[in-house]
């Protein structure tokens, strides 16, 4: 599963040698981006995205056979995209299809450094929204029950199997913490060898314990200190003493 602190997958669409060099100069400067590939047309552009994840791409529009705006428009699920022209009269068009922005050749390192950092919260943003959504199948007596990872509080280890405790019920399948844990998004924590934890669902930390929906929940002494620097996210306010 994809963080939000991966990098940003980058295609470069253009059709001038320069440009493309440039281009992937800037990229290469930025180290929240990534470039996978650099393509001359949008058609050769096309094969790329049908083979690979992009996250953004950086494109011309003025290009021979298919502009950059028209094979945009055909996409039915396009990735961020940055255009990146010599002519202005395109500006109005490349909004038309929900563009981040538009860069005017030649393009400054700031003008292009602050559509990156655009993308970026964007992406970040894009990642929480799919993380939130996420769910997980397990085995639960006769069926097979889609539990949506939102509504997990926490998860208990019982022998050969786990308690899944939700908002809409408790849950237990022939499962281990390990096993369920792989499938889980960042906002879960083992806290010890017995608990996994949603930390949207923790209400208070309570000595070595956290509280999540009046029940205590032990934290392991050997780890006690990044947990607690996880669960508070540098939002804890202490009053300085004088």
């Amino acid at each position: 599963m994809q963080k939000s602190n991966s990098k940003i997958r980058c295609l470069i669409v253009d059709d001038e040698e320069l440009a493309r060099d440039g281009m992937a100069h800037y990229v290469s400067q930025v180290p929240f981006l990534e470039t996978v590939a650099i393509c001359e047309s949008a058609m050769e552009a096309q094969q790329v995205l049908d083979e690979h994840p992009i996250d953004l791409c950086f494109c011309d529009i003025n290009m021979p056979y298919l502009s950059g705006i028209d094979w945009v428009r055909s996409m039915k699920n396009p990735p961020m995209v940055i255009f990146t022209t010599a002519y202005s009269e395109f500006a109005i068009q490349s909004y038309e299809v929900n563009t981040l922005d538009y860069l005017l050749k030649p393009i400054s390192f700031d003008r292009f450094y602050k559509s990156c950092l655009k993308a970026k919260e964007a992406f970040n943003t894009s990642q929480k929204e799919e993380e939130f959504d996420d769910f997980i199948f397990v085995k639960v007596d006769l069926q097979i029950k889609k539990i949506w990872c939102k509504d997990i509080k926490y998860i208990e280890s019982q022998n050969n199997y786990i308690n899944i405790v939700t908002t809409k019920g408790n849950f237990l399948t022939l499962l281990t913490l390990k096993e369920v844990q792989e499938n889980l998004p960042s906002y879960f924590l083992k806290v010890q060898k017995s608990f996994i934890i949603n930390i949207h669902f923790v209400e208070a930390i309570e000595g070595n314990s956290v509280v999540i929906a009046d029940t205590l929940i032990s934290i392991s002494r050997n780890n006690k200190n990044d947990i607690f620097d996880t669960l508070t996210q540098g939002k804890f306010i202490l009053k300085n003493s004088k």
